[in-house]
């Protein structure tokens, strides 16, 4: 699977986020309604107003999914074209310089969709010396110009994307810099396989009655709204 392919997991994940979100609505709500005939044969009306509030906070957060369905359609189009213009960094310095900015406004959009803790392997590839030299560089802004050499605060595989990517410089096709800048690419478009194959278990797990809401998974580009969050976390706070 080439880069390009991978990348565009990311949109099959985007795709899967309403179904999974509804699954999640549905199994955590039919979890609170069933908790509040129980406290409310047992009298413990403390719990089961906590359960009547829980479930009409889901009940709402779902029917609100479909507002979501719409601005999803056209977020998975934009990750397709996303995800072509990420794997331009395959060419190295033969991309062009209007390529190279849908390029890496393509890398910020994936880069923030990659949970802070799988980003943190890029951030422990260390910087092969040669990767440093000024001369594995070209400065799509300037061509004319030397490229500077990468100074040493710059001492990993992803501070090395963010800087160059300021300075508009590409490393040039099949050198070390290359290489590295490479890796950090394949990292990001390798999460989306496993994001994605981690929602597909947690539907079966529902599905099958088997789903731990207390150890929920963590989900790389979830829209940040107040309806996901009571999804995700509702009837968390009293376990």
């Amino acid at each position: 699977m080439d880069l390009k392919e991978r990348f565009e997991i990311w949109r099959d994940v985007y795709a899967l986020q309403i179904d999974f979100l509804r699954e999640l609505g549905n199994y955590k709500l039919n979890a609170a309604k069933s908790d509040l005939v129980a406290a409310v044969a047992s009298n413990q009306l403390a719990v089961a107003r906590m359960k009547a509030l829980i479930a009409l906070e889901l009940q709402g957060a779902l029917r609100r999914l479909h507002q979501m369905e719409g601005r999803t359609a056209t977020k998975v189009k934009r990750l397709t074209t996303m995800a072509r213009n990420a794997a331009y960094i395959q060419n190295g310095d033969d991309v062009t310089r209007s390529r190279m900015q849908l390029m890496w406004a393509a890398y910020k959009v994936f880069e923030r969709m990659v949970p802070i803790a799988q980003l943190e392997t890029t951030m422990r590839i260390d910087l092969h010396p040669g990767a440093r030299k000024g001369a594995q560089y070209i400065n799509k802004a300037a061509p004319s110009e030397h490229c500077h050499d990468i100074p040493a605060h710059v001492d990993n595989a992803h501070m090395l994307v963010g800087y160059i990517k300021r300075r508009h410089y590409l490393p040039l096709r099949g050198t070390l810099a290359h290489r590295h800048v490479l890796k950090v690419f394949e990292a990001i478009a390798n999460v989306a396989a496993a994001q994605l194959q981690t929602m597909e278990n947690a539907v079966k797990q529902m599905r099958a009655n088997t789903y731990k809401v207390w150890n929920p998974i963590v989900i790389a580009g979830l829209p940040d709204t107040m309806d996901v969050k009571k999804i995700i976390y509702n009837g968390m706070k009293e376990l």
